[in-house]
This record gives C-alpha cells, structure tokens and sequence, in this order.
C-alpha cells in the first residue's frame, strides 16, 4: 500500500488567518448516508485559476462523541491526504480542464484524472431562508443523481465542495434527492497565500506520489474487482477462505452513471 502521509490539524492550513493578503476558505460539513452515516469537514478554495476541494476524515456518527480533539483548539485531527480513511482530495483544473481526485481500491490510493464535467444549474424560482442567508433553489442531475443547491446570488463564488462547479453565486446547501448526501456551508474563513501555497505544494508532492490512471479506468478496475474486494483477497494467506456464491456487487457511491456507458 503506497501512502503519503501528513497528520496535521485543521487549524495548521484552514483555521483562521488575519493576513491582508489572503484567499478565503469555505467550510462545509459534509454528511454521507451511503450505509453507515458519516460526517466530515470539507474547505476548499480558488487559487491560480484551480478549485481544491479537501476533507477531513470520516467520522462514522455512531462514533461522533469518540471523536480525538486538539485541546487547546477543540478541532479534530484529522490526517489531509489519505484516501483509505474516507479523505477526499479534489483538484479541479480550469485552464486545462481536467479534474484530479484520489480513490481507495483494495489496500492502495489510486490518482484519477478525467475531462471536467461543467454543470448546468437550474433555477426553480424558489427562494429560501437557508442558515441566514437568502438563497435561490437550484437544481442539477450528475452521474446518475439529481441535486438541489440553495445560492447566495450576492456572493461572486461558481464552484463548491467536490466536484459541483458552475453556479450563479455560493452555494450554502447541496443535497441529492434521496437525501444520501449533504453538504452544508458552516464559515468562510480568510488564509495567506504562503500557508495556501505551502498546503497546495505538499498536496502536490503527495499526488505524484500515487499511481494514476483515468477515471474510467478506475471505475472498470473498481466494478471487476467487486469494489476492490477481490484485490485484497489475493492478498491473504492461502489459508483464507473466500465466501462461496458472492454476488457482483452493485456500484454505490456519489457516481452511479458514468457520461461514457451505454444508457439502460
């Protein structure tokens, strides 16, 4: 398993920073109910024409009140970039127009590129009250989900938490139909451009220090291994038994169907 480490604490890249030359920092909480509920924290940011979107680990919420903190601060730590923990790293490179995002398959983390999907929102005409703010409902479908976000039209922001791009202002609350995924913004942070620089290059380091392949790539791998299973079980001893009568496994995650399969 090829890891890259660094533990470090929110505070040390996306706490709070008062320099005049900064970039502000969007935090979100992110929930997932894909199985086991989870939450996370998620920042991301623009620089240099790129979105980097990171989060911290998952946290299961049946073991919320477990959750390890730094004293002085009362934030959790968290380790940025490793993506067996439930770590998302998310580069969306404009200019080029790829998108860059790290997987866990079996026991590696694998780096996917794939052309950038730009998103079309729609309004709904509705306005909402949402965390203060008044906010315009839109509506997207993605990869087999259909969305709905709630915008601040009067904050200049198009991108968002993973790979949601494209909207009319900043999105405060993402959510899919089914009510599986959620991300909420909490605080929008300001941080200098040396810490941003600093984390963008060791996120860097870390990247290059992964094997890579495509996203379609990944998803065949990920779809003929029954989601990575198949790959750790060649890893055991002989002596390990395999379940008889294993059924393929159906894709879950965010990303149901892709742009490049055939339609059912």
């Amino acid at each position: 398993m090829k890891y890259f480490i660094y533990i470090v604490f929110f505070c040390q890249f996306f706490g709070h920073g008062q320099d005049n030359d900064s970039i502000p920092i969007f935090e979100y909480e992110v929930n997932y109910n894909l199985g086991k509920a989870l939450v996370k924290k998620g920042f991301v940011f623009e620089y240099n024409s790129n979105v980097y979107y990171n989060t911290s680990k998952t946290e299961f919420i049946e073991n919320i009140e477990k959750l390890t903190t730094d004293g002085n601060t009362g934030v959790p730590n968290v380790n940025l970039f490793s993506a067996g923990d439930g770590t998302e790293n998310n580069v969306s490179l404009f200019k080029e127009k790829i998108h860059l995002d790290t997987y866990s398959l079996g026991n590696d983390v694998l780096l996917t590129d794939e052309m950038l999907q730009m998103q079309k929102w729609v309004s709904t005409g509705h306005m909402k009250l949402v965390n203060g703010r008044n906010c315009a409902e839109m509506v997207s479908g993605f990869r087999g989900r259909d969305y709905i976000a709630y915008v601040d039209l009067t904050i200049p922001v198009k991108f968002g938490p993973w790979k949601f791009n494209s909207f009319p202002g900043l999105p405060i609350l993402i959510y899919d139909t089914e009510n599986k995924l959620q991300w909420t913004l909490t605080e929008i942070r300001k941080k200098s451009y040396g810490n941003i620089l600093n984390f963008i290059e060791e996120q860097e380091s870390y990247l290059n220090s992964l094997k890579k392949m495509t996203l379609r790539e990944y998803v065949k791998l990920y779809d003929d291994t029954d989601h990575g299973h198949t790959l750790m079980v060649s890893k055991l001893s002989r002596d390990y038994k395999r379940e008889n009568g294993r059924k393929k496994m159906k894709r879950e995650g965010f990303e149901l169907k892709f742009e490049w399969e055939t339609v059912d």
